[in-house]
């Protein structure tokens, strides 16, 4: 008996669903055609015919998205061409730096003069009490040496800030770091290679 009464309980389910699928279909027939309608004033509306109302809305909403978008777009741009202007700032301080370095670093190290071709002497005099700094400052006034930092490096590498003897000395920019400290310093070149 149960089994009957599940036959007939699923049969009147079944009934009851494709009667919906009916009222669905016609519903959808009825949306289908095109519906038109008086109003008060005897005007015919047509469905196609917009309000121009909420037209006007619809271009407005439309105008301020684009709008948003085009501050949105030149905020990034601005913001992609600082980051660009900085990263070059950054490079080109990096590659300045590495070649100041480069450059010191060879002139403590190597020996070099400031003009190798370089015929004129100046008569330098070294007080008693200098410090490195202060003869490396004079030398480099005179034209005779390109940094005074590199000589004060040379003298403190060779440990010879003690060995500078006072006087009047004729050096040239054709001299070595090395030669001008040689020079001041009283060592014969001999000596140097012992």
């Amino acid at each position: 008996m149960s089994n009957e009464n599940e036959k007939i309980t699923e049969k009147k389910s079944n009934n009851n669903k494709t009667s919906g699928k009916q009222t669905d279909m016609t519903q959808s027939r009825q949306e289908a055609k095109p519906q038109s309608k008086q109003t008060n004033q005897g005007n015919v509306r047509r469905p196609e015919q917009k309000d121009s109302g909420s037209g006007r809305k619809k271009s407005a909403r439309k105008k301020a998205r684009t709008d948003e978008l085009i501050r949105k777009g030149l905020k990034r741009s601005s913001a992609f061409t600082f980051s660009l202007l900085v990263n070059i700032v950054i490079v080109f301080v990096v590659i300045k730096l590495f070649s100041y370095s480069f450059n010191f670093a060879y002139s403590v190290f190597g020996d070099v003069a400031k003009d190798p071709t370089g015929r004129e002497y100046a008569v330098i005099e070294i007080p008693a009490d200098s410090s490195t700094l202060q003869i490396g400052k004079a030398l480099e006034d005179n034209g005779i040496i390109d940094d005074k930092y590199v000589f004060f490096a040379k003298v403190k590498i060779k440990n010879l800030g003690g060995k500078i003897k006072a006087g009047k000395y004729g050096l040239s920019s054709s001299m070595t770091y090395g030669q001008i400290i040689n020079l001041i310093c009283g060592i014969n070149d001999e000596e140097e290679e012992e």
